[in-house]
């Protein structure tokens, strides 16, 4: 008879669907060996600005593009998340349930306070009970935009591609340039740009692949361990044979040792 097998037999991990093989610092290595950093890009309500800046904006936005040159690479993502409200919810319970026992506290001390503490405390709990029931209804979302710089330090396209510890900070130097000169033609744009993290990067990529459709869903957060020690020890490190992958599908993020 035939046993169906179990969850972590039969789904295969998530990282041999991914391009990625791991971080080092904040810069993430694909598995050709291009490095690359991330940018968020803060939104901007045009619709909402004077005519005249709108226009500045637009134009100045179209000389950054224009200002990019090969060999530099960059890639803008958009993308559209649910809005989660879970944790401003259980904030307004949790304050809600501060002002009952205030007012159980003061209700033979001061009774018009005591009062007063109570039907704020009522009022945050019926704001709650609305906001639950509209979002039966609507499903408010968040748009958020990211700018991704690369650089690749393989000239030529080989079977086999090692990193040496030299190659790496010095492609790593080339890449903070570039990343540099994308988020100063951003700020003459107008368009605020801060560099992401490594553990946030993960979390995006994350999930991409694990989406919480639900506002009022719990967010699980990929547990991130990086990769610091793989170029510690000077010795050449291929991407083709990293000696563990850089997510798996629980969104675990190993370290090892590089090997020449």
């Amino acid at each position: 008879m035939f046993n169906k097998p179990r969850a972590a037999q039969s789904a295969p991990p998530t990282q041999l669907h991914l391009n990625l093989r791991c971080f080092v610092g904040d810069v993430l290595i694909a598995s050709d060996g291009t490095l690359a950093r991330v940018l968020e890009i803060e939104p901007v309500d045009l619709t909402m600005a004077d005519p005249d800046e709108a226009a500045f904006v637009r134009s100045q936005f179209g000389r950054f593009i224009s200002s990019i040159r090969f060999p530099d690479a960059i890639q803008i993502v958009m993308a559209t998340y649910p809005q989660n409200l879970k944790v401003y919810l259980d904030r307004m319970r949790a304050l809600s349930a501060t002002r009952l026992r205030e007012a159980e506290a003061l209700r033979d001390a001061d009774a018009a306070w005591s009062m007063r503490e109570e039907r704020l405390g009522h009022r945050l709990l019926r704001w709650v009970t609305f906001i639950e029931f509209a979002l039966k209804e609507v499903r408010p979302i968040e748009n958020r935009y990211f700018v991704v710089v690369f650089h690749n330090p393989f000239i030529a396209r080989t079977s086999t591609r090692t990193m040496t510890k030299e190659m790496f900070e010095k492609a790593a130097t080339v890449l903070n340039r570039k990343l540099a000169h994308v988020q100063g033609e951003l700020a003459h744009a107008g368009l605020q740009a801060r560099e992401l993290p490594a553990d946030e990067v993960a979390e995006i990529v994350y999930f991409f692949y694990h989406p919480v459709c639900s506002p009022l869903a719990d967010q699980t957060a990929p547990r991130l361990r990086l990769m610091s020690s793989v170029l510690a020890t000077g010795q050449g490190w291929s991407p083709y044979r990293a000696a563990q992958p850089a997510a798996d599908a629980t969104g675990t993020h190993d370290s090892g040792e590089a090997r020449a």
